[in-house]
């Protein structure tokens, strides 16, 4: 495990050196006078560090773009960053890491694993803040995130709503063998398409290595189904609706849980043409001056991502600035209590415009309901906004 302490940007002035003396007393884990220190956690590598890769660089041009302007409370932001490999159990000795040796003050994470640490950093109280992709999200109380689809609970009805209404009315619903998150997605999606009304008359495992597509799109076909959908990684995915195609499936439905970045449309563009996609972010399509700071401050701070226009980047921005609202509503002297409990105060955190609908920070346990649907266009080349934006389901 690599763990390396980044500063980004220090302040300087008479203000901050106020500042510093009015914080010298806080003795919190993590936070100093000059510096609050958070650790980062994602997979670097292991199976689904892809679709991960830019989530650093998002934080990067988030606590870049607050460290130019004096940090929050006069400290500036940092953080000790480790791969958890994709692995549950490199997930708990990363965190772990993070919180005993390197003395994080909280962690942002955005993992497929993050369940493997989630009852580790609830009971030793410390804040988290990220993407919530497992049940675990909505388990426990020290966990924010924005992005919660996925409970113990009923599944929403808003992709089958979605389904439903362009057609569609028997799925084929897939999931990556021996994967737990990919068994769990394609479960909640098969009840929310049971839901509404749609029969799901075909499922199945997809090796990432050794499945043939073209006897998947054949077992499709034969089922009936004019619904493809499931917990697939976008290259799977591309493989079998691209098949799919080939063999004149008959779809009125194809719809992904990811892909929404241009470099996908680069290498599988025309593969998932007419595939939707959903998303509980504002996406880059409506142009918001939010989007611009965001690109802008990529553009500043983590020039190396090219495009800048990631949604895994934006989660990784996202994610950053919950964590500095945290610490805003925290005060001059944050722990990791306050933290949490303050945060838990905020009914309406939008990320400045990038998450609506606003989310109520103090509903842990609620599931999103509401998404913005994408389709890649006939020629898979763009991503075009569906109407209404966002939708909502039960």
């Amino acid at each position: 495990m690599a763990v390396v302490a980044v500063v980004l940007v220090a302040g300087c002035g008479t203000g901050n050196a106020r500042n510093s003396l009015a914080n010298a007393g806080c003795q919190t884990p993590g936070v100093s006078p000059t510096t609050v220190k958070a650790g980062l956690l994602f997979p670097n590598s292991g199976p689904a560090a892809p679709q991960f890769a830019d989530f650093r660089a998002g934080v990067d041009a988030r606590f870049g773009l607050a460290n130019s302007h004096g940090g929050v409370n006069g400290r500036t932001l940092a953080y000790d960053w480790a791969d958890d490999t994709s692995n549950p159990a490199t997930n708990l000795s990363a965190a772990t890491s993070l919180v005993e040796n390197s003395q994080d003050f909280a962690v942002i994470e955005s993992s497929n694993v993050s369940s493997g640490s989630a009852a580790y950093l609830h009971n030793n109280g410390i804040p988290v803040v990220g993407s919530g992709a497992e049940a675990a999200w909505s388990q426990n109380d020290n966990m924010f995130t924005w992005s919660k689809y996925l409970t113990d609970g009923p599944a929403l009805s808003t992709w089958g709503s979605f389904a439903r209404n362009r057609g569609g009315r028997k799925a084929a619903v897939l999931r990556i063998a021996f994967s737990e998150s990919s068994a769990i997605f394609a479960q909640k999606m098969t009840e929310s398409l049971k839901a509404a009304g749609i029969d799901v008359v075909y499922t199945d495992q997809i090796s990432v290595t050794g499945t043939d597509p073209a006897a998947i799109a054949t077992k499709i076909k034969n089922s009936g189904a004019d619904v493809l959908t499931g917990g697939l990684t976008v290259d799977a995915f591309a493989r079998i609706a691209s098949a799919a195609s080939q063999a004149r499936v008959p779809l009125k439905v194809t719809m992904s849980p990811s892909g929404y970045d241009q470099n996908i449309l680069n290498m599988y563009g025309p593969q998932l043409a007419g595939t939707y996609l959903f998303v509980n972010v504002a996406p880059f399509e409506q142009h918001l001056p939010t989007h611009q700071t965001f690109i802008d401050a990529m553009a500043a701070y983590a020039p190396q991502t090219q495009p800048p226009t990631r949604q895994i980047a934006l989660t990784g921005w996202i994610s950053a600035d919950m964590f500095l609202r945290g610490l805003q509503e925290a005060g001059p002297c944050p722990t990791r209590q306050s933290f949490i409990t303050k945060l838990h105060d905020v009914h309406d955190y939008t990320a400045d415009g990038l998450v609506a609908p606003p989310v109520d920070l103090s509903k842990y346990r609620d599931v999103a309901r509401c998404f913005t649907f994408l389709q890649i266009n006939s020629t898979g080349t763009a991503f075009e906004v569906q109407q209404p934006a966002p939708y909502c389901g039960g």
